[in-house]
């Protein structure tokens, strides 16, 4: 029986009434007795574990490992869902990268074929960054004054009326994306709303529909509670690449404050209050204790930065912890009085003429920042977490940031007035079979009214005994004691491991510094094959794109790349990580480590071993991927000893060695094998 012909049988049966449960049920067992459809047990179950959280309303925690196939496993009761059940009023899917939203979008539609459902309708919803912005682009364009980008404004103009996004750029570097999409939407007050582009997609009309979109533009919709257009018509919501919701969630939350925008609102206060001849500026002293303050947060985060090995570079920590020391409270109490001042003088001076008033926005401005300077002093007892965040690369310029330190509350909050079901699934939502850590992150602990049911992990089908070996070499110097001896040894270990794999790797670093260290000693000409290296100058799409079109190449990346890249086949047959991916001490984590007695291994040891599991997940995609893992980081093999087998217990991987000959052999017998 042909996959159409199975799934016609089921709607035959859901016209008659049958139950999903029973519905989905049948249908992987049809597959399984057809033997032309690849079964998958622990697809299977996952379907029916969602079949009944839909049923029931719950809150469903499921991870499912590589090659579980879960976007099938969700969106099959999903459908039986919305074509037996019409009080369902809309779903949301959302997930962490635009490449999985549209693979959902083309799932989606052939899963609505195979069961002949014509009304069935999905939409893709992308994030406000991944649209262009007219406005900026006009700004763009008198800043650069190059004529080889005014081909944006025309095309801008030649589509109007279309929402355009990263994919109508894609020659563009992200450097210069990052400088015409949209960033601080002002809607309705912008002079280009009516052919805005981000405005364009908000509007559709979700109800009775499927909607893919990202984590983001769903953190933001949580947020709005009520108010949210997106989630008011929804029954069921699903969160794929679940793990990734909490920092999403707390994004949502973070607000910032900069030297320009407080000495901008009292440039505007009293601008607003001139009349007549007589002109008003702010006093010269506020002005200076206002840069004091900053220049103040800028030694304070560069102290915080000088204080961890792990970190040499302005760009490899958005979060950098600040101190207060005794004359900056001082100066902060005296910038309050004045801040106040300034307001009260220009009370004062309306009063004086009628119809003069204060800048509203600048006053709310100026009140908010004394606010939060009035909360920063608290320290500890502060109801916000407060970090520097450098703008450039040679750290001249900082911003405030600031978050409330209970977002997992706020996060509970929301969740628990979805009126439906919550599916939240990823591949690494535990840490050592323990959902614990991942689910006081988001607040699941603190959910009111709601059943929270936790599906135990479901394992991957993958052959890891025979597909992997682990090399965890002990003979490499500990980062945490010699930063530069243990980079020269990773430099010369990263050449051997290629010679091996005649390329075919994947490096993952968990900082900048510490990839262009290597990638500039890795002596290129060495080489008969190229070497990437990630920057902000080359597109990630189109660099993700090379590697894995040109055979033997090797790749040297951070960040995104430890999860959201599906290669399979020979491209990639060796995944090297050479330093263990705990957190950076910010303040928030030290503020969720400062919870427990043991803050390292209640948060940083957690952290770190999900972070490890999505990175070591880059090697395996299919059933006939074979390869070497690499962890060089000499770390694992001493806290793996310290915490009983806890972080290889963590991974899926059985066949391990320390020892080089071991890779050569593997090599030789398995990777090289005709």
């Amino acid at each position: 029986m042909m996959m159409a012909d199975i799934w016609k049988k089921r709607v035959r049966e859901l016209e008659l009434g049958a139950d999903v449960y029973h519905e989905v049920n049948d249908f992987f067992l049809d597959i399984e007795k057809s033997k032309k459809l690849e079964y998958r047990e622990g697809q299977h179950t996952m379907a029916l574990t969602v079949a009944d959280a839909l049923k029931e309303k719950q809150i469903l925690l499921i991870e499912a490992q590589v090659g579980i196939g879960k976007s099938y496993a969700y969106l099959i009761p999903l459908v039986y869902s919305f074509k037996k059940n019409p009080k369902i009023r809309g779903a949301v899917i959302a997930t962490s990268t635009i490449a999985l939203q549209e693979q959902l979008m083309r799932d989606i539609a052939k899963v609505a074929e195979m069961l002949n459902i014509d009304d069935f309708e999905a939409v893709l919803v992308k994030g406000k960054n991944n649209y262009v912005c007219e406005k900026r682009v006009h700004e763009f364009l008198q800043e650069v004054v190059d004529p080889s980008y005014q081909y944006i404004l025309e095309k801008i103009e030649q589509e109007k009326g279309h929402a355009l996004d990263r994919d109508d750029f894609l020659t563009l570097p992200d450097s210069i994306w990052k400088k015409i999409n949209v960033k601080n939407c002002l809607a309705r007050a912008c002079p280009y709303y009516v052919n805005c582009h981000f405005s364009l997609q908000k509007e559709e009309d979700v109800s009775r529909k499927v909607v893919v979109t990202n984590q983001d533009y769903l953190a933001q919709h949580l947020k709005m509670g009520h108010d949210s257009s997106l989630l008011k018509d929804t029954s069921v919501l699903i969160v794929d690449e679940a793990h990734n919701l909490e920092e999403k969630a707390r994004n949502s939350y973070t607000e910032m404050v900069d030297k320009r925008k407080i000495e901008g609102a009292l440039y505007h206060l009293y601008n607003s209050v001139t009349f007549g001849e007589e002109e008003f500026y702010p006093d010269v002293e506020t002005i200076s204790l206002l840069n004091r303050f900053f220049v103040k947060l800028r030694n304070s985060a560069k102290q915080s930065l000088m204080r961890y090995l792990d970190v040499d570079s302005y760009q490899d920590c958005d979060r950098v912890m600040i101190k207060c020391s005794p004359t900056m409270k001082k100066e902060i109490d005296t910038l309050i009085s004045k801040l106040r001042m300034a307001i009260k003088f220009a009370d004062q001076v309306s009063r004086q003429y009628e119809g003069l008033s204060p800048n509203r926005r600048a006053v709310d401005v100026i009140e908010q920042f004394c606010k939060l300077l009035k909360d920063l002093l608290k320290g500890d007892k502060a109801t916000n977490l407060y970090w520097v965040k450098f703008l450039d690369k040679d750290g001249k310029y900082v911003q405030l940031n600031y978050v409330p330190k209970e977002t997992s509350k706020l996060l509970a909050g929301s969740l628990s007035r979805i009126a439906g079901s919550v599916v939240l699934t990823s591949a690494t939502l535990s840490a050592g079979d323990d959902y614990q850590y991942y689910a006081d992150s988001i607040g699941l602990n603190q959910v009111m009214g709601r059943k929270v049911f936790r599906e135990f992990p479901i394992a991957s089908p993958y052959d890891y005994a025979n597909q992997v070996l682990l090399y965890t070499p002990t003979d490499i110097t500990n980062p945490k004691l010699d930063r530069q001896r243990f980079l020269n040894d990773v430099v010369y270990r990263i050449r051997d491991l290629f010679s091996l794999t005649e390329g075919r790797s994947l490096v993952l670093f968990t900082s900048r510094s510490d990839m262009n260290y290597v990638y500039e000693h890795l002596g290129l000409e060495n080489f008969d094959y190229p070497i990437y290296v990630q920057s902000d100058n080359v597109d990630t799409k189109k660099l993700r794109e090379n590697f894995e079109n040109n055979i033997h190449s090797c790749l040297l990346a951070t960040g995104t790349f430890f999860e959201g890249i599906d290669i399979k086949g020979e491209s990639l047959s060796s995944v090297i990580i050479p330093r263990l991916p705990f957190p950076i001490v910010d303040p928030v984590v030290d503020f969720k480590a400062k919870k427990y007695q043991d803050g390292f291994r209640e948060v940083y040891l957690p952290e770190m071993m999900i972070k490890l599991r999505q990175a070591t997940g880059r090697l395996i995609r299919s059933c006939t991927d074979k390869g070497i893992v690499s962890i060089l980081d000499p770390r694992f093999m001493e806290y793996n000893e310290s915490y009983n087998q806890l972080l290889t217990d963590n991974l899926p991987f059985t066949s391990m060695t320390s020892d080089m000959d071991d890779v050569k052999e593997f090599v030789q017998k398995t990777l090289r094998k005709k």
